[in-house]
């Protein structure tokens, strides 16, 4: 009978279900402020003739920014979406 009442107890123990959101304490989430940044502006053309070297450079320097801001954004748009899903029951 004591077997019998161990057996018991050990199968409907599992038969409980724990909400992970009542027994964990909700963590506050972060976000790098370096993700909220503003980007830079468009990279300063000189208003005169420039040569091939210095047309070259500025549009190496505009697209590095342009593509550091993207990947900036890319970043923050998963951060808010990481945070959207918190709170939500799976």
């Amino acid at each position: 009978m004591r077997t019998l009442a161990i057996v018991l107890a050990l199968c409907l123990g599992g038969c409980v279900s724990v909400d992970r959101h009542g027994v964990l304490s909700p963590t506050p989430a972060h976000i790098p402020a370096s993700l909220k940044r503003d980007c830079k502006s468009v990279t300063d053309i000189p208003d005169r003739a420039l040569t091939e070297t210095e047309l070259s450079s500025l549009w190496a320097a505009d697209r590095r920014s342009l593509g550091k801001c993207g990947r900036r954004l890319r970043a923050l748009a998963k951060a808010a979406d990481a945070l959207e899903k918190q709170g939500q029951k799976q």
